[in-house]
């Protein structure tokens, strides 16, 4: 092979690498945040979503959402199954059926947190996405008015579609109570990428913003909110996410 073959070869396999990255599907990031326990007997509907206004270097879904149904089997027990739909691949349509088990460890106790280990399977729906499997840890612990939770959790892809290795992902959440109604505070979250070197820090996704959170009880039915806006901290990140969670819960 000549010098020009050679140099038409490599050309082609350039182009080839190029329009297979572009063609990859967008993956959705998930920014749902999970409390460590729910009431006993509880029953909560919940809307998670987030819309990116401002992508940047992003490679995101533009919408993400997730339709969740929990039940706390016990007051250290709940389990949850929920339904998610992006527009990472070929426009909004539904992915994954998850399914949602956490178990309080310890209570929340004068220095320690509330702690739960948390379970998670995702079952692809689409033919295109990958199984899942996520475990992790779940955290919260109240300071008077201010409340701050965190979740950190492992990511393994199984089976077609699946991505190598266990990636590390956290969110969080801290407000300060005002009114029953009202809580304002802010949310951070992240995807430094697979353990245990975790990816370049210009691919990592880190976002922060407001946010505002709060919960309206009428005749024994609740319903919450949490509304915010996070900045992208990392050029692999969105440069700006609207995120929402809508809540209806109620005891049997």
């Amino acid at each position: 092979m000549n010098g020009a073959q050679a140099g038409f070869r490599a050309a082609l396999l350039l182009v080839a690498a190029l329009l297979a990255a572009v063609a990859a599907p967008a993956r959705a990031a998930d920014l749902k945040f999970n409390q460590p326990s729910i009431e006993e007997g509880e029953i909560d509907f919940e809307d998670n979503s987030n819309v990116l206004l401002k992508r940047g270097k992003s490679t995101d879904a533009g919408q993400t959402h997730f339709a969740e149904l929990a039940y706390g089997l016990r007051d250290w027990w709940w389990t949850e199954v929920e339904t998610h739909w992006d527009d990472a691949d070929k426009g909004l349509r539904s992915r994954t059926v998850d399914f949602e088990n956490a178990v309080r460890l310890r209570p929340q106790e004068e220095y320690w947190p509330e702690s739960a280990v948390f379970l998670e399977y995702d079952h692809a729906v689409d033919g295109a996405s990958p199984e899942t499997a996520t475990v992790g840890g779940l955290f919260q612990k109240d300071f008077g008015p201010s409340s701050t939770g965190l979740n950190i959790l492992f990511d393994k892809d199984i089976g077609r579609n699946a991505q190598t290795g266990v990636r590390l992902r956290y969110i969080g959440i801290s407000t300060w109570q005002i009114t029953d109604a009202l809580a304002p505070g802010v949310e951070f979250f992240g995807v430094p990428g697979k353990l245990p070197t975790f990816d370049r820090a210009s691919a990592q996704d880190h976002r922060l913003g407001p946010v505002l959170t709060g919960a309206v009880k009428v005749e024994g039915l609740e319903f919450g909110y949490m509304a915010g806006y996070l900045f992208g901290l990392s050029s692999g990140a969105p440069r700006s996410t609207l995120v929402w969670r809508l809540e209806f819960n109620m005891k049997l």
